[in-house]
């Protein structure tokens, strides 16, 4: 459903990195995992939605291209055109007790409303981030009262630990993981089970985020219709670039 949002909160985290919150009135989202098209001075793309709740929504995103960096300079009280409830998300009802939740910084974001929603259920959760470096870590104080344990790799080993996310994990029974199609091929051997979101396939700023399609065993799908969020066994890793 299309609707105008209102801007109430907008705030630069670290380096390119914004926050920024929407007062929607009534939000049309169900899932964790799905996305909004946020449309701001003539121009729109889609973004991960990082929380919700049943008025308002939060997106955290670089802002990196012509979009969002126009995004990015509105002002609390400013007005945006938004489409919401986009995609579908995670499968909260398949969950087992326990899991393993993975991202770097393409998906990070989507984690917080995830972690937010397995912790109402009672589920055990890992959480495994990734960063570049320790001067682009955000948003880890948000996680610690939401999952049981939180580890924290940076590529330059800045922050203590140096890796990317998925080194981190060695054999986790189910993962639920976000973020870029290198980290996820990489993980997709390290579980048996899982739901890997691919929104950083559809999140790049250009005008063919809707002809995005992922290669499944069930064929090829539209990300943004049949995704963001799949079952990690269905997708046909040998044919992601």
């Amino acid at each position: 459903m299309k609707k105008t949002g209102k801007i109430v909160y907008n705030h630069n985290l670290v380096r390119n990195i914004y926050k920024m919150t929407f007062d929607m009135g009534e939000c049309d989202f169900r899932l964790p995992g799905q996305y909004a098209m946020i449309e701001a001075g003539g121009v729109r793309r889609p973004y991960q939605v990082c929380d919700f709740d049943s008025n308002r929504f939060t997106v955290i995103f670089p802002a990196d291209g012509k979009e969002s960096k126009i995004l990015s300079s509105l002002e609390p009280g400013d007005e945006v055109i938004v489409t919401m409830g986009l995609g579908n998300g995670f499968d909260l009802d398949s969950m087992p007790d326990e899991v393993c939740l993975v991202a770097d910084d393409l998906g990070i974001p989507e984690m917080l409303g995830l972690s937010r929603a397995l912790l109402v259920r009672g589920i055990s959760c890992k959480l495994i981030l990734g960063y570049q470096t320790n001067k682009d870590i955000y948003m880890l104080d948000e996680f610690r009262n939401l999952v049981n344990e939180i580890e924290v790799l940076t590529l330059d080993g800045s922050n203590g630990r140096e890796g990317k996310a998925s080194d981190a994990v060695k054999n986790a029974p189910y993962i639920c993981a976000g973020g870029s199609i290198d980290m996820l091929k990489a993980l997709a051997g390290k579980s048996d089970a899982g739901q890997f979101s691919m929104s950083s396939t559809i999140l790049a700023e250009s005008a063919d985020y809707d002809d995005c399609f992922i290669d499944t065993t069930e064929g090829r799908l539209n990300c943004s219709d049949a995704g963001p969020v799949f079952d990690k066994n269905i997708i046909r890793w040998d044919l992601m670039d």
